[in-house]
């Protein structure tokens, strides 16, 4: 149990640097005046995860450790609702709408194409 604990731990340490860094760059780009890091990110770690699962062949190891832990951590749900909260808040609505259905449509289509991948 403990060494699950630290892969895990390791795995979000890993994927919270590297969200933190990302974020940074990616804070530059702006399309349609949306939050784009979180949108990035959140699309590569769809991929990612789809690409993960559709691989099936990881120890359960380096599943705890890239899914549980790294990809739990670099991506974020709770970021992306604080962006829409802020946009529906600053009466952008239709920024709100094409964010929230961008976001969930193209995060679902990267980890179906992340899973075809793998395979």
């Amino acid at each position: 149990m403990m060494k699950f604990l630290l892969i895990i731990g390791a795995g979000g340490f890993c994927g919270a640097i590297s969200r933190y860094y990302l974020s940074n760059l990616f804070s530059k780009w702006t399309i349609l005046s949306i939050p784009t890091a979180t949108f990035i990110i959140n699309v590569l770690g769809s991929l990612a995860a789809g690409f993960i699962y559709g691989r099936n062949n990881f120890t359960n190891e380096q599943l705890s450790f890239l899914t549980i832990g790294f990809l739990a951590s670099f991506t974020t749900f709770s970021t992306f609702n604080y962006e829409l909260l802020q946009l529906n808040r600053s009466n952008k609505h239709i920024r709100f709408f094409l964010y929230g259905t961008a976001m969930y449509l193209t995060c679902i289509l990267a980890a179906c194409c992340g899973y075809s991948w793998g395979k």
